[in-house]
């Protein structure tokens, strides 16, 4: 289920994580004082907060406790906490906390994924696991049945073999830039061969996930993954991994190569 036709409810346990990740302790994640608290919650539509007294972690989660049975209240500081206006010139650090949110949700079932770019919580399925999977996901497609030209087709493999390659080397960022770079190579000859919209597609990455979601070429979860892939792939501008202090490991390279992966077998033809 999707949007608003499920009711939330979330464990004390799960309330006090939580609170730890609108306050921002871990060094991965957006640091808020106290002032920036109270403008979280009254930015989430929780307007009776009153002035911020204390320590951060433990009024923060007195804020949460005081509305465990409000579901409307409790989804709206979720979906505020993944929302992109919170973390303006700050993308690293929300996706590190939608990628830790996400595991908090997923003991109650819950999970944040963006449509049209903004948050929404939906019921957990399961589906998801894969992407999550220590054994890498098998391709099952062939790049040059998928890629329209045998050239670019060839060059995309290459990509693909040289980010297995980096991968298995302990070239992380190295690996993470190559499977981004590969999958908006294949989205674009898709997007060029497969309409006619009447115009040229872009070769942005972003706009080509949305296309490949809305057109189902890819399954809407698919898609999701896919655009925090796309953050990731930011790190190809060291000025960015600069700022955001943020270096990949195995486990981000896992999840990439198993989301370029599951892409991929999508946009294979039917057999």
């Amino acid at each position: 289920m999707t949007g608003d036709d499920f009711s939330v409810t979330l464990d004390d346990n799960v309330l006090e994580r939580l609170a730890s990740l609108i306050c921002g302790d871990d060094d991965d994640f957006l640091y808020r004082q106290g002032y920036e608290l109270v403008k979280f919650f009254k930015a989430a539509g929780l307007s009776d907060v009153g002035q911020f007294d204390g320590y951060r972690r433990s009024w923060t989660f007195d804020q949460l406790k005081r509305r465990r049975k409000d579901p409307d209240a409790l989804r709206a500081v979720i979906l505020r906490l993944a929302d992109p206006r919170e973390y303006l010139d700050e993308d690293f650090a929300r996706v590190a906390v939608v990628d830790e949110l996400n595991r908090l949700l997923a003991f109650e079932g819950y999970q944040v994924i963006y449509e049209r770019g903004r948050p929404v919580l939906i019921q957990h399925d399961g589906a998801s696991n894969r992407f999550s999977a220590q054994t890498p996901a098998e391709l099952t497609a062939s790049l040059a049945d998928i890629v329209s030209d045998p050239t670019f087709g060839r060059q995309l493999q290459q990509r693909l073999d040289e980010a297995h390659a980096c991968w298995k080397a302990g070239a992380p960022t190295a690996a993470i830039i190559m499977l981004g770079s590969l999958l908006e190579g294949v989205l674009y000859d898709v997007a060029t061969n497969r309409a006619d919209f009447g115009w040229k597609p872009t070769d942005h990455l972003q706009t080509l996930i949305g296309l490949a979601r809305d057109k189902k070429w890819i399954a809407r979860e698919v898609a999701e993954y896919a655009d925090v892939l796309r953050n990731h792939r930011n790190l190809v501008h060291p000025k960015k991994q600069l700022i955001q202090s943020y270096e990949p490991e195995d486990d981000v390279v896992r999840i990439a190569w198993n989301v370029v992966v599951a892409a991929l077998n999508d946009l294979a033809p039917p057999t």
